[in-house]
């Protein structure tokens, strides 16, 4: 619902940018985001994170492009930076 508001939002070639938790694609970033975020936060409410779903559901609220423009590992698992147009 919240990406749906966003890209109500913003004017046709508008663009947002997005940080949160994605793909945790090597076993390092997996086995700390295992052991941080999805301890403390439940692995039912992160696992959509850490599988990637992220993109899929800024297509769905009608984003017409999405790219991961970075992914930036930390002690806790890698953030991934979004860009998406309107």
């Amino acid at each position: 619902r919240i990406l749906s508001l966003m890209h109500r939002a913003l004017a046709d070639g508008g663009e947002a940018h997005i940080a949160d938790y994605g793909a945790q694609t090597t076993p390092l970033m997996r086995w700390l985001f295992r052991h941080t975020v999805q301890s403390l936060d439940g692995r039912e409410n992160t696992q959509p994170n850490a599988d990637g779903v992220l993109p899929g559901l800024m297509r769905q609220a009608g984003f017409r492009e999405v790219e991961e423009r970075a992914k930036i590992p930390t002690p806790t698992g890698s953030i991934s930076i979004y860009w998406c147009a309107a």
